[in-house]
């Protein structure tokens, strides 16, 4: 289904494109030839989908909106209060290129330029040389960003030339110890460290990141610990904008960063990171369309950090009733709030037979007090005398003690194993051809039974059934999810599962095949109909065609 997310963006860009207040950076010549009129805006959820639209390929150079991911690097490397010992966390009240230090000696916070040239020397070590520093930064960046990005070595040369404010500021850190390199290196490995080059994309990418807890939602590599991004973002809260901070979490309300080239990035913890490009500068040196950009986005997306909107608990997804056993499914991300609605709201149920199960396939994650709450409340539906069992095929839950010691039991979908002396290409080949070794009726809608997006069917005289291609990894991976149709004579039990075929290799031109069929667990009623099922065509059907091609 086509997503109106990048119509919506495009509104936006529009809603600010006539307004042409403001001057660009003119300090040195590279920021002053920007092209004033670029407009770019990028959207990346921490379920990694990345909307962009406008100048989203246009690169420029980070610049300050470089201090936060620098600041999220040094606390990840050695740890919140050695970073706090060389810079502090509240605003300033000064310029953000102030000369100054608080009454401990050290620069207020991170965001400002002072305490940036500090960051900055704590990556790699005091010990480290400025290229390794840098390479440090950059390969850091990248990861963030899910591409390699490149430094300007041009735009580096100029920002030094006019670098003496910056030389007064590493002065003065070095004077009270807060640095250890010489004036000039500490400068250049800051001044590197905002010349690197990156789009409206890439900061979308690497603020989602932040929000995402470290990880990034593209690549689904971890690359920073959810402390630092915790911290990070609450230093931007309260400082990221400069002093004027505290009125725009008022307006806008998502912690923010922005950079003299024109970039503008918000993230919103748990949601999605933003950033956006527009070089002309107000008087704070901030975009003066990106602001306008971002009070929009927050008023009409509800993305103020501070709206009771934003802090809706997911709660109960639904209630099933399956012969003896009862299935209590839950969704979204459980916190305390949501865990104790859920618990409240499991009051108004009628929670008959003799067995729960707790399904969290539609959890995307606990935090640590919604996952004690939940735990304690289903011990405490336990000693009622229920047996209370947890299905938790993705491990949403990372333990299922309780406080009493005792463990809350899993259970487990349907799934088995069989190798066969036939490589995995072959293998993958013939289970991609249901309709040989499965059901005679099942014909292609879409495609094939063995391309991503494929769609596919069987319709008997008992069955019904439709089915999508959900993931295809040619001899690795074929998931297959079947579709809610509506038909009366769908089995409801399969509706909304996932068929899944794993392959590994096993020795020499064998292939160890695992089946699954997700959301078809033991305490299903027709469990084990499905699972007697599922191993004579398997056995029977499918590992025979195998071995014949």
């Amino acid at each position: 289904m086509p997503t109106p997310v990048p119509e919506y963006l495009n509104r936006i860009l529009d809603l600010v494109h006539d307004d042409d207040g403001g001057e660009v950076a003119d300090y040195i010549e590279d920021l002053s030839k920007a092209d004033p009129d670029k407009l770019g805006l990028a959207l990346c959820t921490v379920s990694g989908h990345l909307y962009s639209v406008g100048d989203d390929d246009c690169e420029f150079s980070i610049q300050s909106i470089s201090k936060p991911f620098v600041y999220a690097l040094a606390l990840e490397e050695i740890g919140p209060d050695e970073v706090h010992q060389v810079v502090g966390v509240e605003p300033s009240g000064d310029a953000y290129n102030a000369i100054s230090l608080d009454e401990h000696n050290r620069p207020s916070n991170p965001m400002i330029n002072a305490g940036a040239i500090a960051v900055n020397q704590l990556i790699n070590g005091a010990e480290s040389s400025v290229e390794d520093r840098v390479e440090k930064i950059r390969s850091f960046f990248s990861q963030l960003a899910g591409r390699d990005l490149r430094i300007d070595e041009t735009l580096v040369e100029h920002e030094l030339e006019k670098a003496d404010r910056n030389l007064a500021i590493a002065h003065l850190l070095r004077e009270f110890d807060i640095v250890n390199d010489v004036p000039h290196d500490a400068v250049n490995s800051y001044t590197q460290q905002c010349s690197i080059m990156v789009t409206v994309k890439d900061l979308a990418a690497m603020a989602a990141t932040l929000a995402n807890g470290g990880v990034q939602p593209i690549t689904g590599e971890r690359v920073l610990s959810s402390t630092a991004c915790q911290v990070t973002q609450a230093v931007m809260t309260s400082a990221g904008m400069y002093d004027g901070s505290g009125r725009w979490m008022v307006d806008v309300g998502i912690p923010a960063k922005s950079g003299v080239a024109g970039g503008l990035i918000g993230t919103m913890p748990g949601q999605l990171g933003i950033a956006s490009l527009s070089p002309r500068l107000n008087e704070q040196g901030n975009s003066v369309r990106g602001v306008k950009i971002f009070k929009e986005l927050s008023s009409t997306l509800g993305l103020n950090l501070m709206g009771s909107d934003y802090y809706s608990a997911p709660g109960i997804k639904a209630v099933l009733r399956r012969e003896d056993t009862t299935v209590v499914q839950l969704q979204g991300m459980i916190n305390f709030a949501a865990a104790e609605k859920i618990l409240h709201d499991l009051e108004d149920y009628r929670l008959g037979g003799s067995a729960i199960v707790l399904d969290v396939s539609h959890v995307t994650s606990f935090n640590r007090a919604g996952r004690m709450l939940i735990k304690e409340g289903v011990r405490s539906i336990r000693d009622t005398g229920y047996d209370v069992r947890i299905y938790d095929p993705d491990s949403a839950m990372p333990d299922y003690e309780f406080s009493d010691g005792t463990h809350l039991e899993a259970v487990k979908d349907f799934s088995t194993s069989l190798t066969i002396e036939v490589p995995r290409d072959k293998v993958y080949q013939a289970i991609t051809q249901p309709d040989q070794w499965w059901e005679e009726t099942i014909e292609t809608t879409d495609g094939s039974a063995g391309e991503q997006g494929g769609e596919f069917r069987f319709d008997n005289d008992e069955q019904y059934a439709e089915f999508s291609v959900a993931e295809a990894r040619a001899g690795d991976r074929l998931v297959w999810h079947v579709e809610p149709s509506g038909s009366d004579r769908e089995d409801k039990h399969w509706a909304d599962t996932d068929l899944i075929f794993d392959l590994e290799e096993a020795g020499e031109g064998a292939t160890k095949l695992t089946f699954t069929h997700r959301g078809m667990h033991e305490r299903e009623a027709n469990y084990d109909q499905v699972a007697r099922a599922w191993e004579k065509r398997l056995y029977d059907r499918l590992e025979p065609l195998i071995r014949d091609s």
